[in-house]
């Protein structure tokens, strides 16, 4: 079963249309979620965590009901990024990165669990995904105003990048740093976030949006789906198209203006691991798959790949997958033939 299929029958304004441009994108429908049914309501929290405002919603027949549940996503959201957060001094991921070259690291099982499947997906995209770059992000400072580093201080951090400079040893949880290498979380956080929220509520009437990437239990109690924004590849806050949704996580990788320019020259915030420098693409790439670390993880390397290649890579792997391309005053799609619905 190609992984589209799971998603509801049709992307609205955007399904198996490939070169072209879209129509104008949609505001609402009948898609969008009813406040009401005959034995449950609808009940949101909004928060901000992660880096970026999350907003959960879930429907119950009581609001108290509804809002344990929403009370049982945050937990899990938290402490996800109590253990990933390089901003934390006392998470896991600092940990990691502060421990003494050569000498291994005992990884707690969850993130083992969770490296084994970074490593494996920075194998499968042959180095475009790569987040043990956080030495190469320092040089261009992506987290913080941006700069632009000299010839000297790029080589100096793209030699101590990359997450071939650690080794992974399954059987006993140890990873080693043969180099000053660092991971950041920005590639694979929040996916890894939605799957644990996701073992934690199991299937159910539950959308968790985290700013970039949504994921639903399953579809609303009366089967519709939950519509879910595509932003538009130029301005990060605005819907240029809309999806229905009713299972997996939808994940968006995009420049739009968190991208700066200084002194003429772009910094992006998604780099290249493979150059260390900022990603040519500058339009927007929307991966849908049932795990939402897969989908945060392939958004970023199909960005870093850009359309033509990424096309080619993630249609040979039938991953469901949708670029927005800027050209002129207009916007084309390049999408997998996973993105066709029902042919």
């Amino acid at each position: 079963m190609r992984h589209a299929l799971l998603v509801a029958a049709s992307l609205v304004a955007a399904s198996a249309i490939v070169n072209s441009q879209l129509p104008a994108p949609r505001t609402g429908g009948s898609d969008g979620p009813p406040l009401r049914t005959a034995n449950s309501e609808l009940v949101t929290r909004d928060a901000y965590l992660m880096g970026t405002r999350a907003h959960l919603a879930t429907y119950a027949s009581a609001r108290d009901n509804g809002l344990a549940t929403l009370e049982t996503a945050l937990r899990v959201l938290e402490s996800t990024e109590r253990e990933l957060s390089t901003w934390r001094a006392d998470s896991e991921i600092s940990a990691l990165n502060r421990q003494p070259i050569g000498h291994a690291w005992s990884a707690p099982a969850s993130i083992c669990r969770l490296l084994q499947a970074v490593f494996s997906w920075h194998a499968d995209t042959e180095g475009a995904f790569d987040p043990g770059i956080g030495r190469v992000i320092d040089a261009w400072d992506v987290h913080g105003a941006g700069r632009v580093p000299s010839p000297e201080q790029l080589t100096a951090a793209h030699a101590r990048s990359g997450l071939s400079k650690l080794s992974l040893h399954t059987p006993r949880c140890e990873v080693t740093r043969r180099a000053d290498a660092t991971i950041d979380v920005g590639a694979f956080g929040k996916g890894e976030a939605l799957d644990r929220v996701e073992a934690a509520l199991g299937a159910g009437a539950w959308l968790v949006d985290l700013g970039g990437q949504v994921s639903v239990g399953g579809p609303q109690p009366d089967g519709r789906s939950w519509t879910v924004d595509i932003a538009d590849p130029g301005v990060r806050d605005a819907a240029y198209t809309q999806a229905t949704l009713q299972a997996g996580s939808l994940s968006t990788s995009g420049s739009s203006e968190r991208d700066v320019n200084i002194h003429g020259t772009r910094v992006g915030h998604i780099l290249d691991p493979r150059t260390a420098r900022p990603a040519a693409f500058r339009g927007s790439v929307t991966v849908w798959h049932r795990s939402g670390l897969a989908a945060d993880a392939l958004s970023t390397a199909l960005y870093v790949m850009g359309p033509e290649q990424g096309v080619r890579w993630a249609d040979r792997r039938g991953i469901a997958a949708m670029f927005l391309v800027p050209d002129g005053d207009r916007v084309r799609t390049v999408a997998t033939s996973a993105w066709s619905f029902g042919s």
